[in-house]
């Protein structure tokens, strides 16, 4: 068995020039969400899979235009799923102008391709389509199946993708799931904060601007109640101590490339007020104002307990209403697990150093799977200029990602326990 997976990996080595090019044609390739609409980008990727011996491929339509793809390659005896899950959606190109190649131009340049959402996961989505193709090589040194899922709507609640796949697609479920979202080929991530959408309304009387005294301001009474929910970010937090020394031990090497505040951010509460609406003109009393809150929490905290924290205290401010949008509780595998495991090692037998893992700050497809129970890991490219003017990947963090993602599925199907 040493010497078959030696001869996997040289393999691997070979295949610089395919996905290099596939990466490029999916940078080249539209698919913003809004409007959501994953049509090319699924008939490229059906193109690509369609050519590998021995792959089953068909696209999965929950709800137009989202289109979903999902591809399978068996070994040739019976054994564990692997799941590969990666979104084909990307965010919206703010201002091409701002942008010095075209952002579906897929440009290759200097050691990198170019490309809104190249990052976001169009070098991730790449790694798993390849990973697949190197495992039909060998498919007879495995066990099990290696399935890929690429999903569309990961960009606004994954509804019409992983959710819809989850739900109706039985071989979307497996022993284990490995995604290749946005990351660092240094920093593999087991777990990620939890997040809560709030819309929060504010009621009040409108009247003339110089007449204040016959109204009740509904902006003021809105940002007052804002100013209470910041307050949320002063909770002690108790994270469990196995995380919370995970995410420390990881600093030195995700902080320089995460920012610096990374480290203390996955451990506590964020409050981002990402929208504010209020009045209609400038000589009135406003009567109506909204605000989008989204709040980031750590595992040691639930969903429902940081609700009623922001319930109790937006309950201070009179005529204040509160709506849940969205959310999800902290989710995490346990860093010890196989998955994660296989992919430190072949990290450090790849880049020569042996990844980080913590938990991401952002959420992901994942936590779907880890709420079944399904123990998943994130591994991704280096995120530049993300959802920016000129996003770029480095075609070195591709190729490390691809071959990580390859060895770790030859590793946990090939496994003979």
């Amino acid at each position: 068995m040493a010497d078959l997976r030696t001869a996997f990996l040289r393999g691997l080595q070979d295949e610089r020039d395919l996905v290099v090019a596939l990466c490029a044609r999916l940078a080249a390739t539209d698919s913003q969400n809004p409007p959501g609409d994953t049509h090319a980008i699924a008939e490229v990727c059906v193109a690509e899979l369609s050519r590998i011996p021995g792959v089953e491929v068909r696209k999965v339509v929950g709800k137009e235009p989202m289109v979903n793809v999902v591809a399978r390659i068996a070994g040739t005896a019976s054994g564990r799923r692997l799941v590969f899950n990666g979104h084909l959606d990307t965010g919206p190109v703010a201002d091409a102008a701002q942008w010095s190649v075209p952002p579906f131009g897929g440009v290759v340049r200097d050691g990198r391709i170019y490309g809104r959402g190249v990052c976001d996961m169009k070098a991730g989505v790449t790694a798993g389509v390849r990973a697949l193709a190197a495992l039909a090589e060998v498919r007879r040194e495995i066990r099990g199946e290696y399935v890929v899922t690429l999903v569309a709507d990961e960009g606004s609640g994954a509804r019409w993708g992983t959710r819809y796949l989850i739900e109706n697609e039985p071989l979307s479920l497996g022993d284990a799931m490995i995604s290749g979202d946005v990351g660092s080929p240094h920093v593999a991530r087991f777990g990620e904060k939890g997040f809560l959408w709030l819309e929060i309304e504010a009621a009040g009387k409108s009247a003339g601007g110089a007449h204040t005294y016959l109204g009740v301001n509904a902006v003021e009474r809105l940002a007052k109640a804002l100013a209470g929910l910041q307050d949320l970010e002063s909770i002690e937090c108790p994270v469990p101590e196995a995380l919370r020394s995970a995410i420390d031990a990881a600093a030195p090497i995700s902080e320089p490339m995460a920012g610096p505040g990374e480290t203390e951010t996955l451990k506590r509460i964020t409050v981002n007020v990402g929208l504010m609406q209020g009045g209609q003109k400038i000589n009135q009393v406003p009567s109506r104002a909204r605000a989008l809150v989204d709040i980031r929490f750590p595992p040691g905290l639930s969903r429902g307990e940081v609700v009623s924290q922001a319930a109790a205290r937006l309950a201070q401010v009179p005529g204040i209403t509160l709506r849940e949008l969205d959310g999800a509780d902290p989710n995490w595998t346990d860093p010890g697990s196989e998955i994660v495991q296989a992919v430190q090692r072949n990290g450090h037998e790849i880049i020569g150093r042996r990844p980080a893992i913590t938990l991401r700050h952002g959420f992901s497809d994942s936590r779907l799977y880890r709420l079944l129970g399904i123990p998943s890991v994130v591994y991704g490219a280096t995120p530049h200029n993300n959802n920016a003017p000129d996003e770029y990947v480095e075609i070195d963090d591709l190729m490390a990602v691809f071959r990580v993602h390859a060895l770790t599925a030859y590793d946990f199907l090939s496994a003979r326990s």
